[in-house]
């Protein structure tokens, strides 16, 4: 299970109420927590926020060199 996943499940949002807090779509969030691509850093950014955390929280095991 991602990170993302795990900490989404601990605060209890599904990824509908994620989308709407950050205005990424569903679809593009299944994808980024099953790791088939990677979040842009604006994505990140929008994600750590509306779960409350870091950027470097959530995603501290991805490459910083995109």
């Amino acid at each position: 299970m991602s990170k993302l996943r795990e900490i989404r499940f601990f605060k209890r949002i599904t990824q509908p109420l994620l989308a709407l807090k950050t205005g990424i779509q569903q679809s593009r969030i299944s994808l980024i927590e099953n790791e088939l691509v990677k979040p842009k850093e604006g994505e990140k950014q929008k994600i750590a926020k509306a779960l409350g955390l870091k950027v470097e929280e959530l995603f501290s095991t991805e490459a910083t060199n995109e």
